[in-house]
């Protein structure tokens, strides 16, 4: 048997559970939320800098290197609190992963995108992928990935 292509499809609940756990470990993060909107990856909460502030972010997908390694790419910030600039905010949150996901094989952070390498991640679940990923949508609810 051969298999050509394969298209996943990812539920907002299954990522939801294992994104939300690894955030929450975040001490700088409380209450934080997740979910799938067209077109983006919406992650919000409180980010601790001596007091709360409330926040929101917007990701995109996009895929690299001819389907090697896919890009997240902090696409928006939004801020609940004057004199905090989205800017400052950002710097933050990426600085914050960068700490969190350093070391870990088949991901990578470059200023604003989190660089995931397919290929690495499965190998270490025992999974073997030598095909190229083609697309990465992200709809409401649900995220397709077509491999092949």
């Amino acid at each position: 048997m051969i298999i050509q292509a394969v298209k996943v499809v990812l539920e907002e609940h299954e990522l939801a559970v294992r994104v939300l756990p690894g955030l929450s470990a975040v001490q700088q993060l409380k209450d934080v939320t997740f979910g799938l909107a067209p077109g983006a990856v919406k992650i919000g909460g409180k980010f601790q800098v001596g007091f709360s502030v409330p926040f929101e972010t917007q990701w995109t997908t996009d895929v690299l290197e001819h389907g090697r390694k896919l890009g997240v790419r902090l696409a928006h910030v939004s801020v609940g609190l004057m004199g905090l600039t989205p800017a400052m905010v950002s710097s933050q949150v990426m600085n914050v992963l960068s700490q969190k996901l350093q070391g870990i094989a088949g991901v990578a952070v470059e200023n604003e995108v989190i660089i995931l390498e397919p290929s690495v991640l499965l190998a270490s679940k025992g999974i073997g992928m030598d095909v190229p990923v083609k697309r990465v949508d992200v709809f409401q609810g649900r995220v397709e990935i077509e491999v092949g």
